[in-house]
């Protein structure tokens, strides 16, 4: 979903450079973040480009985690089905605030 795809209804509330694991490659994009649902947009340079759209009805919980289980810049995001989404972020204490606050939207 794009953004001028969005209805009225979503509130856009932070849009911020990030890195998704897909496998072992981290996919570089953007990962924004609206009351509705995060949506990560790659960059098309990277080799699994493309779209991933969580909506926050589906989100059980977001915590941090260390990449490489050492550098405190990861942010997992966890679905309902069990299904974890593990990003990398600058400032995640503040986005996994923002999207806590959310998820009840």
């Amino acid at each position: 979903m794009s953004f001028t795809e969005l209805n009225k209804e979503t509130v856009l509330i932070n849009k911020v450079n990030a890195n998704l694991f897909r496998g072992m490659e981290a996919v570089g994009g953007k990962l924004t973040i609206t009351n509705q649902r995060l949506i990560f947009t790659s960059h098309s340079l990277n080799i699994q480009a493309g779209t991933t759209d969580i909506p926050m009805s589906e989100i059980a919980t977001v915590r941090k985690r260390n990449t490489m289980g050492l550098i405190p810049n990861g942010m997992s995001v966890i679905l309902k089905n069990g299904t974890e989404h593990k990003f990398v972020v600058w400032k995640r204490d503040m986005l996994i605030k923002t999207i806590l606050d959310n998820m009840g939207s």
